[in-house]
């Protein structure tokens, strides 16, 4: 069971934490969140006379969480030894009021919001304001009940640490205080694989962000997923502290780049017309790497992906 989460808006960076511990902004009561479920819609197909039919297709649709709980307010000591008992009641529904207020500037249907458990993430939009309990008995002096809907079209959980791969690269191998052995001292070590495994911790398959720096001359880098066949080539030259950005995670910023300091660069001119947009399947995929002029041990290559998972274990 969640015991805990974080709701922030994503345009203002207002952020506020939930929980069942009187130390929470808001307290929620065991089963006050519903993280719905993800409905799946199968395209069907059948033929005269057959029995049943054939799905052609899936479609992972959206999900809706839905979260009840109060905003509250426990006098501290000092304040009940500085407030005048006969003020308590109005201290305290003032408080309260500035609680509502901060839950109205975070749950703008307009922004998006997310929401946070543990290592984990789920974004989404408001279905509506802020709902208040409406009677007296849910909505006081003493605390207020209150409702929020976040539609999350994208249904996923998302891990909010990177899984970073290099699959080639320098690794340092010295450490202060540094004492100088008669036989030597060796300043770092390179690594080159031509084969590597990447591990996705999610349920379902993901793309990725791919890093390639050229160290020296680099003709025609390429790189191919051996787990599912995902091909992607270059077809470009990149000279000494070249480096390529190619982003194959669905969404708006898919696409491939040159970084020139801090700008980037299209370079989807050059994108080899047998290329896939490289996907990585749940568990370990195999990434080989390598280039026309055989340098592949001067490629520096780094992978990132964010795992997604349909739901999580304290649900």
């Amino acid at each position: 069971m969640v015991r805990e989460f974080m709701l922030k808006n994503l345009s203002t960076l207002e952020e506020v934490k939930f929980g069942q511990d009187i130390d929470c902004d808001y307290i929620y009561e065991s089963g006050g969140i519903d993280w719905g479920s993800i409905p799946a819609s199968h395209n069907l197909y059948n033929y005269p006379g057959q029995i049943g039919d054939n799905i052609s297709s899936t479609k992972v649709n959206n999900r809706d969480v839905t979260i009840e709980a109060y905003a509250y307010y426990i006098l501290d000591e000092e304040e009940r030894s500085s407030i005048e008992r006969k003020d308590w009641v109005e201290y305290t529904y003032q408080k309260i009021k500035q609680k509502k207020e901060v839950l109205n500037r975070l749950i703008n249907p307009l922004n998006f919001i997310r929401l946070t458990i543990g290592e984990y993430y789920i974004e989404g939009k408001p279905n509506a304001t802020v709902q208040y309990g409406a009677i007296e008995e849910e909505n006081n002096a003493y605390f207020c009940k209150f409702m929020i809907s976040i539609f999350c079209a994208d249904p996923m959980f998302k891990k909010i640490t990177q899984t970073i791969t290099a699959i080639a690269g320098d690794m340092g191998a010295y450490f202060f205080p540094l004492f100088f052995q008669p036989t030597g001292k060796i300043f770092g070590v390179r690594n080159d694989f031509l084969l590597l495994e990447a591990e996705n911790e999610g349920d379902i398959e993901i793309g990725g962000i791919i890093t390639i720096e050229a160290k020296r001359e680099i003709v025609n880098p390429s790189l191919e997923n051996l787990s599912n066949g995902h091909k992607i080539k270059i077809n470009k030259t990149m000279s000494e502290g070249d480096m390529y950005i190619i982003n194959t995670v669905e969404g708006s910023s898919k696409g491939i780049w040159s970084r020139s300091g801090v700008e980037d660069t299209s370079i989807l001119a050059y994108w080899d017309f047998d290329n896939d947009w490289m996907k990585f399947e749940p568990g370990k995929s195999l990434i080989s790497y390598t280039c026309d002029n055989q340098n592949e041990i001067y490629m520096d290559v780094k992978i990132e992906i964010n795992p997604a998972k349909y739901g999580l274990e304290e649900m």
